[in-house]
Protein backbone atom coordinates (compact mmCIF):
# COMPACT_ATOMS: atom_id res chain seq x y z
CA UNK A 1 0.00 0.00 0.00
CA UNK A 2 1.37 3.45 -0.95
CA UNK A 3 1.46 6.63 1.06
CA UNK A 4 -1.84 8.18 2.07
CA UNK A 5 -1.89 11.94 1.67
CA UNK A 6 -4.53 14.50 2.56
CA UNK A 7 -5.83 14.96 -1.02
CA UNK A 8 -6.30 11.16 -1.21
CA UNK A 9 -8.31 11.25 2.04
CA UNK A 10 -10.46 14.10 0.72
CA UNK A 11 -11.04 12.18 -2.54
CA UNK A 12 -11.89 9.04 -0.50
CA UNK A 13 -14.37 10.97 1.65
CA UNK A 14 -16.13 12.30 -1.47
CA UNK A 15 -16.18 8.85 -3.10
CA UNK A 16 -17.49 7.15 0.05
CA UNK A 17 -20.00 9.99 0.61
CA UNK A 18 -18.58 10.57 4.08
CA UNK A 19 -18.11 14.26 4.84
CA UNK A 20 -15.06 14.55 7.09
CA UNK A 21 -15.57 18.28 7.40
CA UNK A 22 -19.26 18.23 8.35
CA UNK A 23 -19.95 20.91 10.92
CA UNK A 24 -16.40 22.23 10.85
CA UNK A 25 -15.66 24.96 8.35
CA UNK A 26 -12.57 25.79 10.39
CA UNK A 27 -11.12 22.32 9.70
CA UNK A 28 -11.89 22.64 6.00
CA UNK A 29 -10.27 26.09 5.85
CA UNK A 30 -7.25 24.87 7.82
CA UNK A 31 -6.63 22.35 5.05
CA UNK A 32 -7.51 24.50 2.05
CA UNK A 33 -5.71 27.76 2.90
CA UNK A 34 -2.18 26.25 3.07
CA UNK A 35 -2.88 24.36 -0.15
CA UNK A 36 -4.40 27.31 -2.03
CA UNK A 37 -2.00 30.00 -0.77
CA UNK A 38 1.38 28.32 -0.24
CA UNK A 39 3.19 31.68 -0.29
CA UNK A 40 1.37 32.82 2.89
CA UNK A 41 2.87 30.18 5.17
CA UNK A 42 6.57 29.20 5.16
CA UNK A 43 7.12 25.67 3.86
CA UNK A 44 8.22 23.97 7.13
CA UNK A 45 5.28 25.49 9.00
CA UNK A 46 2.90 24.52 6.17
CA UNK A 47 3.90 20.85 6.46
CA UNK A 48 3.46 20.88 10.23
CA UNK A 49 0.07 22.55 9.76
CA UNK A 50 -1.06 20.00 7.17
CA UNK A 51 0.20 17.11 9.30
CA UNK A 52 -1.93 18.29 12.23
CA UNK A 53 -4.94 18.70 9.92
CA UNK A 54 -4.37 15.16 8.61
CA UNK A 55 -4.30 13.85 12.21
CA UNK A 56 -7.65 15.51 12.91
CA UNK A 57 -9.11 13.95 9.76
CA UNK A 58 -7.76 10.50 10.72
CA UNK A 59 -9.30 10.92 14.18
CA UNK A 60 -12.67 11.78 12.64
CA UNK A 61 -12.40 8.62 10.51
CA UNK A 62 -11.79 6.61 13.67
CA UNK A 63 -8.41 5.38 12.44
CA UNK A 64 -6.46 6.99 15.29
CA UNK A 65 -7.27 8.66 18.59
CA UNK A 66 -5.47 11.23 20.67
CA UNK A 67 -6.30 13.15 23.82
CA UNK A 68 -6.35 16.80 22.76
CA UNK A 69 -10.14 17.07 23.03
CA UNK A 70 -10.65 17.99 26.70
CA UNK A 71 -14.44 17.84 26.59
CA UNK A 72 -14.77 14.41 24.95
CA UNK A 73 -13.84 12.34 27.94
CA UNK A 74 -12.61 8.78 27.83
CA UNK A 75 -14.24 6.02 25.84
CA UNK A 76 -16.58 5.13 28.69
CA UNK A 77 -17.77 8.74 28.95
CA UNK A 78 -16.50 9.34 32.45
CA UNK A 79 -14.79 12.70 32.34
CA UNK A 80 -16.21 15.77 33.97
CA UNK A 81 -17.37 18.79 32.02
CA UNK A 82 -14.24 20.50 33.35
CA UNK A 83 -11.90 17.57 33.04
CA UNK A 84 -8.74 19.44 34.00
CA UNK A 85 -10.17 19.94 37.51
CA UNK A 86 -11.71 16.50 37.89
CA UNK A 87 -8.76 14.31 37.02
CA UNK A 88 -6.62 15.25 40.01
CA UNK A 89 -6.95 12.86 42.94
CA UNK A 90 -8.73 14.36 45.93
CA UNK A 91 -10.35 17.24 44.02
CA UNK A 92 -13.95 17.74 44.99
CA UNK A 93 -16.91 19.48 43.46
CA UNK A 94 -19.27 21.09 45.99
CA UNK A 95 -22.80 22.29 45.53
CA UNK A 96 -26.49 21.55 45.69
CA UNK A 97 -27.71 18.72 43.47
CA UNK A 98 -30.11 20.13 40.89
CA UNK A 99 -30.28 17.00 38.70
CA UNK A 100 -28.81 13.52 38.39
CA UNK A 101 -29.44 10.40 36.39
CA UNK A 102 -28.54 8.51 33.23
CA UNK A 103 -28.32 10.34 29.91
CA UNK A 104 -26.22 10.26 26.74
CA UNK A 105 -22.78 11.69 27.57
CA UNK A 106 -22.80 15.52 27.35
CA UNK A 107 -26.55 15.19 26.54
CA UNK A 108 -25.60 14.34 22.94
CA UNK A 109 -27.84 11.60 21.53
CA UNK A 110 -24.92 10.25 19.46
CA UNK A 111 -23.03 9.31 22.66
CA UNK A 112 -23.48 6.31 24.94
CA UNK A 113 -25.35 6.46 28.23
CA UNK A 114 -23.40 7.70 31.20
CA UNK A 115 -24.37 8.97 34.64
CA UNK A 116 -24.29 12.62 35.57
CA UNK A 117 -24.75 14.83 38.61
CA UNK A 118 -25.39 18.55 38.12
CA UNK A 119 -24.35 20.73 41.04
CA UNK A 120 -25.22 24.39 41.66
CA UNK A 121 -22.26 26.13 43.25
CA UNK A 122 -22.41 28.93 45.83
CA UNK A 123 -21.89 31.41 42.98
CA UNK A 124 -25.05 30.10 41.30
CA UNK A 125 -23.49 28.45 38.25
CA UNK A 126 -24.26 24.83 37.38
CA UNK A 127 -21.53 22.24 36.88
CA UNK A 128 -22.23 18.80 35.44
CA UNK A 129 -19.92 15.95 36.40
CA UNK A 130 -20.04 12.77 34.29
CA UNK A 131 -19.02 9.22 35.18
CA UNK A 132 -20.28 5.67 35.13
CA UNK A 133 -19.20 5.29 38.78
CA UNK A 134 -21.40 8.21 39.86
CA UNK A 135 -24.45 5.91 39.58
CA UNK A 136 -22.98 3.63 42.24
CA UNK A 137 -22.14 6.64 44.40
CA UNK A 138 -25.66 8.07 44.06
CA UNK A 139 -27.23 4.76 45.13
CA UNK A 140 -24.83 3.97 47.99
CA UNK A 141 -24.82 7.42 49.62
CA UNK A 142 -27.98 7.92 48.71
CA UNK A 143 -28.15 11.27 46.91
CA UNK A 144 -31.27 13.30 46.13
CA UNK A 145 -32.05 16.55 44.37
CA UNK A 146 -31.66 19.36 46.90
CA UNK A 147 -28.83 17.70 48.86
CA UNK A 148 -25.67 19.74 49.33
CA UNK A 149 -22.76 17.44 48.55
CA UNK A 150 -19.05 17.20 47.91
CA UNK A 151 -18.08 14.82 45.10
CA UNK A 152 -14.49 13.65 45.53
CA UNK A 153 -12.47 12.23 42.66
CA UNK A 154 -10.54 9.17 43.93
CA UNK A 155 -8.56 8.17 40.84
CA UNK A 156 -8.85 5.99 37.79
CA UNK A 157 -8.46 2.33 36.93
CA UNK A 158 -7.75 0.59 33.63
CA UNK A 159 -10.75 -1.19 32.10
CA UNK A 160 -11.70 -2.76 28.78
CA UNK A 161 -15.05 -1.67 27.35
CA UNK A 162 -17.04 -2.59 24.24
CA UNK A 163 -17.30 0.27 21.77
CA UNK A 164 -19.90 0.19 18.99
CA UNK A 165 -18.71 0.20 15.38
CA UNK A 166 -21.10 2.13 13.13
CA UNK A 167 -21.61 1.95 9.38
CA UNK A 168 -21.98 4.98 7.05
CA UNK A 169 -25.66 5.34 8.00
CA UNK A 170 -24.79 5.45 11.72
CA UNK A 171 -26.19 2.01 12.58
CA UNK A 172 -24.27 -0.22 14.99
CA UNK A 173 -22.89 -3.16 13.00
CA UNK A 174 -20.34 -4.58 15.44
CA UNK A 175 -18.50 -3.96 18.71
CA UNK A 176 -14.79 -3.75 19.43
CA UNK A 177 -12.89 -3.93 22.69
CA UNK A 178 -11.13 -0.72 23.71
CA UNK A 179 -8.74 -0.20 26.61
CA UNK A 180 -9.57 2.93 28.59
CA UNK A 181 -9.89 4.21 32.16
CA UNK A 182 -12.83 4.42 34.53
CA UNK A 183 -12.90 7.16 37.13
CA UNK A 184 -13.82 6.46 40.78
CA UNK A 185 -15.79 8.88 42.93
CA UNK A 186 -16.97 9.31 46.53
CA UNK A 187 -19.75 11.58 47.79
CA UNK A 188 -20.30 13.29 51.14
CA UNK A 189 -23.63 14.89 52.02
CA UNK A 190 -22.81 18.22 53.68
CA UNK A 191 -24.79 19.83 56.48
CA UNK A 192 -26.95 22.71 55.27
Amino acid sequence: MGKVCLPDLIHWSITMKKNLFKGSRALLLSVLIPLMFPQVIPEPLRWIWLTLAALVVLKRLGIISFGFDRSAGDEDGTASSRSSDSRQDGVSHRGEIVAHGSAPYQFDEANRLSYYITLRTKRGDDRTVWGIDLKRVALETPLAVGDTVALEFLGREAVVVKQPVRNDQGHVVDHRKVSTHRYSWKAHVLPV
